[in-house]
């Protein structure tokens, strides 16, 4: 599916509208993340998808925290 747009000005920067149809069709709601590339007159937009075991990876030492204990399960927990 296809649809024409406009480029609108939101405040420093540029936004275009992605129209509902498209914004369903594509499984993306407000807050989505995207990655946005330009390709020479092309701009391409791709939903963003996370690794864990990569971020974590790329986590420098410094960042990485000791494990906490919270003490015993309480309640319906299961550990």
């Amino acid at each position: 599916m296809g649809a024409k747009s406009h480029i609108s000005k939101w405040g420093t920067s540029l936004a275009i509208r992605i129209p509902k149809a498209v914004a369903e069709q594509w499984g993306v709601e407000e807050g989505s993340p995207v990655e946005i590339i330009a390709q020479d007159e092309c701009v391409l937009l791709r939903k963003r998808r996370f690794d864990l075991d990569a971020m974590i990876a790329e986590m420098s030492t410094d960042r990485q925290h000791p494990e906490t204990d919270w003490g015993r399960p309480e309640g319906t927990e299961v550990w």
